[in-house]
């Protein structure tokens, strides 16, 4: 599992969206390598489900985060689309987001801008109630298996009520590759304002304005197991995730996460564990 000549080859444009402020909201989507495409398509075989022996055998990567925003960031040529739900006793929802990379985040500087819209879900009475934008900016130093970003996710287009408004939420992230032999790992870690502060120390009846300008921490890390699975313990706006992220099919830019939110009930509001998952394609043209 050679991620890190991977990275020096094809240049790394893993990465993870954390798509709004909700958990209904957060779609995890893989982009696939600049290069890796076209090694995928020398490997191909003529079977849908199989194990490869490495990560050049794969269309995409498994995630690497529920909710933490990446430090790596995809370029121009790089397009995703993911859907997401969480689903607890009281509640089900879900959103979906797609965008697309600009830039080169290797050689200057990249990034991504997509749009997310929730709910999905038209028996609450609230499908496509709100959208917003989301947009980052950053560069990918291969040589230190490192990457670092800025960016804001939740600038409000439309929504139908002033309780489906969203504010914006300003972050900053670093993501590190630590490859090895045996299980290649990834963490990521930053500061993110509003939609990142952590709600677990919040009193349920918080205003919105006074979240607006509190700032949180968040961190994630995720051990491949296998190139086609990686296990991600997430740390967002409070709240812990931990779960899987594997890529079924190998010749296909597909990732599917399943995980458990709110492990150790920290939100006051609900005080439940949930159910996440997400679909996401990532793909380079």
């Amino acid at each position: 599992m050679n991620l890190k000549k991977t990275i020096v080859l094809g240049g790394l444009l893993i990465s993870s969206f954390a798509m709004a402020e909700n958990a209904a909201n957060i779609a995890a989507s893989s982009s696939a390598l600049s290069e890796l495409k076209e090694i995928s398509r020398e490997k191909k075989s003529d079977k849908l489900f199989y194990l490869v022996d490495d990560f050049s055998g794969l269309a995409t990567a498994p995630g690497f985060s529920f909710g933490a925003p990446s430090g790596l960031v995809p370029g121009f040529g790089t397009g995703f689309m993911g859907v997401a739900g969480t689903s607890y006793s009281d509640d089900t929802d879900g959103a979906l987001a797609f965008g697309g990379g600009f830039g080169d985040p290797i050689k200057s500087v990249g990034g991504a801008a997509s749009l997310s819209i929730g709910s999905i879900d038209p028996r609450d009475g609230g499908a496509f109630n709100r959208g917003s934008v989301n947009l980052s900016l950053g560069r990918t130093f291969t040589a230190y298996g490192l990457g670092a970003s800025v960016g804001v996710s939740n600038v409000d287009l439309w929504h139908d009520t002033h309780d489906d408004k969203l504010d914006p939420s300003y972050y900053a992230a670093v993501t590190k590759l630590l490859p090895n032999n045996v299980a290649p790992v990834i963490i990521s870690a930053g500061i993110g304002s509003n939609g990142y502060a952590d709600i677990s120390k919040d009193d349920i009846d918080t205003t919105r304005n006074e979240r607006e300008h509190k700032w949180g921490e968040f961190i994630s890390g995720a051990v491949y197991i296998h190139p086609q699975m990686s296990l991600i313990l997430d740390y967002s706006s409070g709240i812990t995730t931990f779960g899987t992220s594997i890529v079924p099919m190998p010749d296909y830019p597909v990732s599917i996460g399943l995980a458990a939110q709110d492990l150790f009930k920290e939100d006051k509001a609900v005080d439940e564990i949930k159910f996440l998952g997400t679909l996401s394609v990532g793909f380079a043209f």
